[in-house]
């Protein structure tokens, strides 16, 4: 068994010496036809041709005008462990064709990567259609074996990066960020990948235990509503003393908390009735393991006040509706088997998040309007119709007509909510009294724009009453099926939430599911290679190239430009001409005020050239790369196109050889 082989057998990621290698990641992982290519070229004595590949995309993702590129790292990780294993040819013996010679396997036994040339921008850095992120250049049998690989190492890494930057973008500097997309991913390779370069991306931490050992990633969580459900009362607490922090003196925890919530009853207008036991057991319980780390969930159950189970029934008249700063009714507790959830509600959606399946289907507002605002158009109660004022998903007031002069009150949208707040505050204050400070609240339905509006007025109410100040700085989470456009809603809604945890989205990138990298042979032999296509968008640019980045002056990016090789490199304050690849009447002149030459040589005589930077080095680099584009170029709606430029040398180029490969037709 050889390195590669005791490394799978021990854990997927393993030490080479050098660098922590994925052991998936080998010269096997790459489509049939790269290897029975080799075999053609070997067969055709091509063995000491030497060619110039291109890795690049046509488009951005996201309809964003930006992309970052990721994965550099590990295609030098594939370049340095790059060998065929004993096991490995003696299966491609058994897989390929028969009537390959002998000598062939010799030949691939022998491969390493030594004579391949790898140059590529820096990863992390803002990256443009068309531009080569990398240049590969070597013997045409091997550069031609990694391309799949090279590919698969590239394709995700930045397309994960660039939603995770978009992320950041959106939710803005102070907002934490967090991955929480390992049971979403595909697969686990695809998870591990999610969890580093959203990290890269920007993102401040993911739930990814295993990403965090080996990227060194901050690892966060609170628990799952499981835990909340796995109390039913107070009586299954088996431990309910806690240290106090400074003394050291053993005390009571529920006490503390069951004295708190009393009072925290009247100040919050809840009823010690209308929240769960079972769900304030699980919270001391959870509070007692992690005193220094209490986050809870807190919308566990949809408990109702009698209000709400009267207006779903026997809807009061309007004017004997009492006013809200009366106290609010006792229900019946909730049958055990429904933990206050009904399991018969339709689940709405409001800007892409869950309404948590309200019993009348009635939307909760999105911030911008608290049902205590709710207005009842029609007050007379000789009226026949009346009217019910509620929030549709787009913020807005949608009346619906009520016969015999009734009128619902959305009382629930916050009584359905609050067991969770009154709990967790109780514990919180408990807390407190022993010497602990609580860290904050999850929030995984409902209406998240309005719901942590309630929740950051509620610690408000709490800090005041109790001159416990730190209860105002309370982090309030919120996950559930978040994306881009549910963090702009909730930014126009003005939304209390500190840190988003975000899964599906992110990880899946649902919006876009793939980058589109390509490899294409631009050189052979000193001979530039051209692919034509009707598709002018799938035509390659030929040739060995260059490329720079051009700025203005006020210090932001300006355009990209791809020379020859052999042409000089453009100068600061010199005017330099600059053509669209394909239009022949788009074209500029450019003064730049500085200059970025964007290769360097990464890989050369089987070495890496360069030291290679840390993850931090690279997320910090995402963010001082992304500084350098104009904010049109990042905007979400509409941005600017960022151009990407040729030389007028490299323009002439381009479209005499495309003139000596087109077919020219015949008119009969």
């Amino acid at each position: 068994m050889n390195d590669r082989e005791l490394g799978c057998a021990g854990g997927q990621f393993m030490d080479r010496g050098r660098m922590n290698q994925n052991g998936v990641v080998q010269p096997l992982l790459t489509d049939l036809y790269q290897i029975t290519m080799a075999y053609a070229y070997w067969k055709s004595d091509k063995t000491d041709d030497t060619a110039v590949f291109d890795l690049f995309f046509r488009n951005n993702p996201f309809h964003g005008e930006f992309t970052i590129f990721a994965g550099l790292e590990e295609c030098l990780k594939f370049l340095d462990s790059f060998h065929y294993s004993q096991s490995d040819i003696e299966y491609l013996k058994q897989t390929l064709p028969e009537g390959i010679e002998h000598e062939f396997f010799e030949y691939l036994g022998n491969l390493t990567a030594r004579d391949v040339t790898l140059y590529a921008i820096d990863e992390g850095t803002v990256a443009f259609p068309r531009v080569p992120i990398i240049k590969i250049e070597g013997p045409l049998i091997i550069v031609q074996l990694l391309e799949t690989t090279l590919l698969t190492l590239v394709n995700y890494a930045s397309l994960m990066a660039t939603n995770a930057a978009r992320y950041r973008m959106v939710a803005g500097k102070h907002v934490k960020l967090l991955e929480f997309g390992l049971r979403r991913a595909q697969g686990p390779d695809g998870g591990l990948s999610a969890s580093k370069y959203s990290y890269t991306g920007g993102f401040d931490g993911t739930s990814n235990v295993l990403a965090g050992k080996l990227f060194n990633i901050p690892v966060k969580g609170t628990h799952a509503h499981a835990y909340i459900t796995s109390f039913s009362s107070i009586g299954e607490l088996k431990t309910r003393l806690i240290k106090h922090k400074q003394t050291g003196i053993l005390e009571d925890l529920l006490e503390h908390a069951i004295r708190h919530r009393a009072l925290l009853s009247h100040l919050l207008d809840v009823s010690t009735e209308e929240s769960s036991e079972g769900e304030l057991a699980a919270m001391v319980s959870y509070a007692i393991a992690f005193p220094d780390g209490f986050m809870a969930l807190v919308d566990t159950y949809d408990v109702k006040s009698r209000e709400t189970e009267q207006a779903n029934t026997e809807p009061k008249l309007i004017n004997d509706i009492k006013s809200e700063n009366s106290p609010p009714k006792s229900k019946p507790k909730t049958s055990p088997s429904t933990n206050g959830h009904q399991n018969g509600q339709g689940v709405g959606h409001v800007n892409g998040h869950k309404t948590n399946g309200h019993p009348n289907g009635v939307a909760q507002n999105n911030g911008s309007r608290s049902p205590k605002d709710t207005d009842i158009q029609d007050t007379n109660p000789s009226t026949t119709t009346a009217t019910k004022t509620t929030a549709t998903a787009t913020g807005t007031l949608k009346t619906t007509t009520v016969s015999n002069g009734t009128a619902y009150l959305p009382k629930y949208v916050e009584k359905s909510f609050r067991s969770g707040l009154l709990n967790f505050s109780a514990v919180a204050l408990a807390l407190n009294d022993l010497g602990y400070h609580a860290l904050g609240i999850r929030i995984d339905s409902g209406d998240l724009a309005y719901l942590s509006c309630l929740a950051r007025e509620t610690f408000e109410k709490v800090a005041e009453r109790f001159k416990v100040p730190w209860f105002n700085k309370l982090t309030i989470v919120a996950s559930n099926d978040i994306n881009e456009d549910t963090i702009l809603s909730l930014n126009e809604q003005g939304h209390k939430i500190d840190c988003f945890g975000i899964g599906t989205h992110l990880v899946t990138c649902q919006r876009q599911p793939a980058l589109g990298c390509v490899y294409k042979l631009v050189e052979i032999n000193g001979q530039p290679r051209i692919k034509l296509s009707q598709d002018v968008e799938k035509v390659t640019m030929p040739g060995n190239k260059n490329a720079y980045r051009l700025y203005s002056a006020d210090g932001h990016a300006l355009i990209d430009l791809l020379q020859k090789v052999s042409e000089p490199p453009p100068a600061v304050g010199q005017k330099v001409l600059c053509r669209h690849p394909f239009q022949e009447s788009k074209r500029a002149y450019v003064i730049p005020s500085h200059v970025e030459s964007l290769y360097k040589v990464y890989w050369k005589s089987g070495k890496i050239c360069q030291q290679l930077p840390t993850l931090e080095q690279v997320r910090e680099k995402v963010q001082i790369s992304l500084k350098t584009l104009r904010n049109d170029h990042k905007r979400t709606l509409n941005p600017t196109p960022y151009k990407v430029a040729v030389s007028d040398n490299l323009y002439n180029f381009i479209h005499d050889l495309w003139l000596q490969n087109a077919p020219i037709g015949e008119l009969s």
